[in-house]
């Protein structure tokens, strides 16, 4: 399985609730609207990962949240990569300088490999 995370922190002027509400109820759903059937075939998982704030510390988290596509391959990532990069993605790209720091966020590719954290005893 081969991932892809990106930690994306709001933009400066918003809110982490405001962030949240506009990922969730503006972006998530132009980008349902707007990916290609043969683009969103290639997705196995598509998950927001939101950043709590636990206690009352004031320290604020690196990232508001981590995002994650699953693909079953690279091709599958490719194929996104593809398209979102080109003229089709430009319409979420645009869209992103609504409520992140697109300068700021780090994307990482992995391989997921499964690990137990279970003894056999």
């Amino acid at each position: 399985m081969i991932k892809m995370l990106a930690l994306i922190k709001r933009r400066p002027d918003l809110t982490h609730e405001e962030f949240c509400t506009y990922y969730e109820q503006k972006h998530a759903p132009l980008a349902a609207r707007v990916i290609p059937d043969d683009v969103t075939s290639v997705i196995r998982h598509y998950g927001q990962n939101h950043a709590l704030k636990l206690g009352s510390g004031t320290t604020e988290p690196h990232c508001d949240c981590v995002t994650e596509f699953e693909f079953d391959d690279l091709a599958g990532l490719e194929r996104w990569t593809t398209w979102y990069m080109g003229d089709g993605g430009r319409v979420l790209r645009d869209d992103e300088e609504n409520f992140m720091d697109v300068g700021s966020r780090i994307i990482l590719i992995t391989e997921e490999r499964p690990a137990s954290i279970h003894s056999s005893c």
